[in-house]
């Protein structure tokens, strides 16, 4: 993979819904019976909400021959927090910055949208590289920023801020 382009998942493009409904699927399966498996399933089918505007949007990467690869989102947390969402870069696209695009992207997207800051959990262990790629875009361990009553009472979640 040589180079990949970025564009926002719009409502009335129904081959880009498509290929985000895709990567959502992929990245459900990816995870397996990790938690939160289970709104990943109910996102997936009212795309491109809840990641629109005007409290959010949803970001698609393609590679050089158009294959969707990536994605990731962005939603209103509160009147000035948002969160990123699904971040999910395909098994033989990562290695190459996708992911650190991605975010860099939603961060912009962020700001364009006037939010101050943004939230994001991940899970140890399974997403250990997202974890490294978000300390060293300068976000920073916090306390848990949503209910998540929904998960195990084992799950195992580390939660993210960042200023922006």
């Amino acid at each position: 993979m040589s180079r990949f382009y970025i564009s926002v998942v719009e409502r009335t493009d129904p081959v880009a819904l498509d290929d985000a409904w895709t990567l959502f699927e992929a990245y459900a399966e990816w995870l397996g019976d990790l938690e939160g498996t289970t709104t990943v399933a109910a996102e997936t089918l009212t795309l491109p909400a809840p990641y629109e505007s005007p409290g959010g949007v949803l970001l698609l990467a393609r590679d050089d021959s158009g294959r969707a690869i990536g994605i990731v989102g962005i939603r209103e947390q509160s009147g000035t927090s948002c969160e990123i969402k699904r971040l999910f870069v395909r098994a033989e696209a990562r290695g190459h910055g996708l992911g650190r695009a991605l975010t860099r992207a939603a961060l912009d997207h962020a700001r364009a949208l006037g939010y101050t800051e943004c939230y994001l959990t991940t899970v140890p262990g399974v997403m250990d590289g997202a974890l490294r790629m978000y300390r060293s875009l300068g976000f920073v361990e916090t306390e848990q920023f949503r209910d998540f009553s929904h998960l195990p009472d084992d799950a195992q979640l580390v939660f993210f801020r960042r200023s922006l």
